[in-house]
């Protein structure tokens, strides 16, 4: 997340960044909707940075409210994401919760105090993280600050490159 019409060199380099193209990628499971996503360069230090928007998960062609309002279906047991996931998104989401379920332990650690040091199941560790953070979007943020991980990956985008 950054403010402004760039974001400044994660290295911290002295200068901002500058625009340095776009590469695509589905909206949309079904593939019907592209969208650009923005990259940046530092000319200082030759670093480049792609900036997804705030709903958007890495790697994943489903939004993040879509994800959010599933998984709270699949913490709650309550009537699902509005309107019901057509069976491609369907199928996306499960794998994410397939994932999510895979990652307690690790998500458990990057949330440290913010919730409970006992946690039983992936539905107990969502409700917990819901509690600490309020959405997804900034349970996302919070993630990629403070320990350089995202939800469903400890993705190497995530993680400043050195040299």
């Amino acid at each position: 997340m950054f403010s402004g019409d760039r974001p400044s060199c994660p290295r911290q380099c002295r200068d901002r960044l500058h625009r340095h193209g776009f590469y695509e990628r589905f909206r949309q499971p079904t593939g019907a909707e592209i969208i650009r996503i923005a990259r940046y360069l530092c000319r200082q230090c030759g670093l480049t940075v792609s900036v997804l928007p705030a709903d958007r998960l890495p790697y994943r062609a489903v939004a993040v409210e879509r994800v959010e309002a599933f998984f709270n279906e699949q913490a709650e047991a309550g009537s699902g994401p509005d309107p019901p996931p057509e069976e491609l998104e369907a199928g996306c989401l499960r794998r994410a919760w397939t994932r999510f379920q895979s990652r307690v332990d690790r998500l458990q650690k990057g949330f440290g105090l913010l919730v409970p040091a006992v946690i039983q199941s992936a539905k107990q560790l969502w409700q917990q993280m819901r509690l600490a953070k309020g959405t997804l979007q900034q349970m996302l943020h919070f993630l990629a600050v403070s320990d350089k991980i995202s939800l469903l990956g400890d993705y190497r985008c995530l993680r400043l490159p050195t040299g």
